[in-house]
């Protein structure tokens, strides 16, 4: 499966924002562009992220079958992820498409793009593969399931941190850091949920040897 979409996010972005009590004209729009750069943001991080080498590998040493019998390692960006400069135009570019270009506007994208890149950060420092991956001929097999991580509340000290910085001060400011918060925590328990690792990795008895690709 492709990593979430827009449509996925955009739901629960809107009872985010609503539960943070932001009602005005521009949350319709903010939802969706919210919604958008997330989901731009999960499909690099799909496009670049990988499992490193080393995951624990019990095999037979004639077969080659057997199977992963420990966890394994994401690559942590900016190798295996996008930061928050690569996502900052992203944001800037769908929140002028939701008709959002006031002078707060650019401090948003900062947020959005900030909260979401440490947050692909963190996920990448604290998921895992499971073990259990079958291997067959040295390699492995079937594809691997990613460890859903619960982020939301590492992340909402981040987006408020990110907002004040930001010159988003007023009464609103906290709701928008909850929701964002929020928002992009359920966008990577769904990444979590729909995103494999490619069977073909090289896995001798002992641990793997190379490198596995999401998918």
């Amino acid at each position: 499966m492709p990593a979430p979409q827009s449509g996925q996010v955009k739901s629960p972005a809107d009872g985010f924002l609503k539960a943070g009590s932001l009602l005005g004209d521009d949350i319709p729009g903010l939802s969706q562009a919210l919604a958008d750069t997330l989901a731009q943001a999960l499909t690099l991080f799909l496009s670049m992220g990988m499992v490193l080498p080393g995951s624990p590998v019990a095999a037979d040493p004639i077969t080659g079958s057997g199977a992963v019998a420990g966890p394994g390692r994401l690559m942590p960006p900016p190798a295996g992820g996008p930061d928050a400069s690569q996502l900052e135009g992203l944001a800037n570019g769908f929140l002028m498409a939701q008709g959002i270009r006031g002078e707060d506007a650019g401090g948003l994208a900062k947020v959005i793009a900030g909260t979401a890149a440490q947050a692909i950060q963190l996920f990448a420092a604290q998921s895992m593969t499971m073990p259990g991956i079958a291997v067959a001929g040295f390699v492995t097999a079937a594809p691997g399931m990613l460890l859903p991580v619960p982020l939301a509340g590492m992340l909402q000290p981040m987006a408020d941190g990110l907002c004040q910085q930001n010159g988003l001060r007023g009464e609103d400011a906290p709701g928008l850091a909850g929701a964002i918060a929020r928002a992009v925590d359920i966008a990577l328990m769904m990444f979590a949920g729909q995103v494999t690792v490619l069977p073909g990795i090289p896995a001798p008895p002992g641990s793997t040897a190379g490198p596995g690709r999401l998918m």
